[in-house]
């Protein structure tokens, strides 16, 4: 896998900075040297002893917890009390956008940074970002954080079109010289195969990272179709990380699992990363979730055989959860975007926030009646689908959900 759990490493970014001053200049494109930045505030370890694991996150060289912090779900107070509860329990890593929850999930993630300034040291800070022609869109999220930087800048990259990958390199290029970002990434959870397949073409040495749906781990259960997507994948993402390009999971099915418990959750983890991600997002919204990740035992990422059997079991019971290989979209005569809204039924079906479904959906600005009206009798998004999953009936049943 190409991790470390050896280590267990709590560093504040003073520290971090200091000891890598050396290894980070030699990483290449997508390294800034740290003596470039500022002095960050003087801090303290968020505890003496960190207790869950640690991995390199691929050129960044940061050393970042096993299990990460999605923030999706963060939208008041007491979200952030759960976000302060995960960083004390020791995760270093958060990722927000200003999608979230229509903005208050980067509102509760900056409530904690002004609350204690020492907790935006304690973190490896990821940002989506939607819209690479529009700088002020960082900017706006880093004044609402009340930070200076990001760590990690995240663009949405959903179809494997040349010129979004060179509009995301001249994004990424300026947020580094204006010293907005340390380092540049992707964010993919549509058509994936074909994008990482054109990063790796084109661009096979610029981004530090990418933040992948992590849907097409394989499953005896599946269809061979959905299998063959799903080999073809995990031979991307071996290729990405070759290129140290680090690997962040989303969409594995973790907030489901846990919700579920340690029993579910932590083969569920470990399936993920064997499968090779750096880190597994996952999004808490109770301090109970937040202990029980603070106890896993991921001293070993490998499953043991009996961790095996209920993370193949759990996946099992995810069989039709879309794998955003984009199939569907390209075979609608209309090419209407159906793994969008298969992945708003995503959020608000297993994920329970309908509410971002239907901000999201909205967002797109497209007349999805309008196009659902033309279906008919067709079912080439049907037999597009390795999964099952699309259909005429369900594309109606999501349409009726997020009305």
């Amino acid at each position: 896998m190409g991790m470390s759990t050896k280590h267990h490493i709590s560093l504040t970014r003073r520290t971090f900075l200091r000891n890598t001053a050396i290894g980070v200049a030699g990483t290449g494109v997508g390294a800034v040297s740290p003596a470039l930045w500022g002095a960050p505030a003087q801090t303290q370890p968020a505890q003496a002893k960190p207790i869950l694991p640690f991995g390199k996150l691929g050129k960044t060289k940061h050393p970042v917890t096993l299990i990460s912090f999605g923030a999706i779900l963060l939208q008041d107070r007491t979200s952030t009390r759960v976000l302060k509860a995960a960083i004390d329990a020791g995760v270093n890593l958060v990722h927000t956008s200003a999608t979230y929850n229509r903005g208050k999930s980067v509102e509760a993630v900056g409530n904690l940074f002004k609350a204690d300034k020492t907790y935006r040291d304690k973190v490896f800070l990821c940002l989506k970002s939607l819209q690479p022609e529009r700088l002020a869109e960082i900017d706006e999220m880093l004044t609402a954080l009340d930070t200076d930087h990001a760590d990690l800048v995240l663009t949405e990259m959903h179809n494997a079109d040349p010129r979004r990958l060179e509009a995301i390199q001249k994004q990424m290029d300026e947020l580094r010289k204006r010293k907005k970002t340390r380092f540049a990434g992707f964010v993919c959870h549509k058509d994936m195969n074909d994008v990482i397949e054109m990063v790796l073409d084109k661009a096979p040495d610029f981004f530090d990272a990418s933040l992948l749906a992590m849907t097409m781990v394989p499953d005896p259960k599946r269809s061979d179709a959905a299998n063959e997507q799903s080999l073809r994948f995990l031979k991307n993402l071996k290729a990405l990380r070759a290129k140290g390009v680090g690997i962040l999971s989303m969409k594995s099915g973790a907030k489901a699992a846990v919700k579920q418990g340690e029993a579910v959750f932590l083969p569920h983890a470990k399936s993920i990363l064997e499968a090779g991600a750096d880190t597994v997002l996952t999004s808490m919204d109770a301090f109970e979730q937040v202990e029980m990740v603070r106890k896993l035992d991921l001293k070993s990422p490998h499953l043991k055989p009996d961790e095996r059997e209920r993370a193949e079991a759990f996946q099992h019971g995810r069989a039709h959860a879309c794998l955003m290989c984009d199939a569907c979209t390209k075979a609608c005569p209309q090419a209407m975007p159906i793994s969008d809204l298969m992945r708003f039924r995503m959020y608000a079906t297993e994920y329970g926030i309908p509410a971002h479904a239907r901000a999201e959906y909205a967002a797109t600005g497209i007349d999805f009646p309008r196009l659902a009206m033309q279906c008919g009798p067709c079912d080439r998004c049907t037999n597009a689908c390795p999964v099952g999953l699309a259909a005429p009936a369900v594309i109606r049943d999501t349409l009726r959900l997020l009305a």
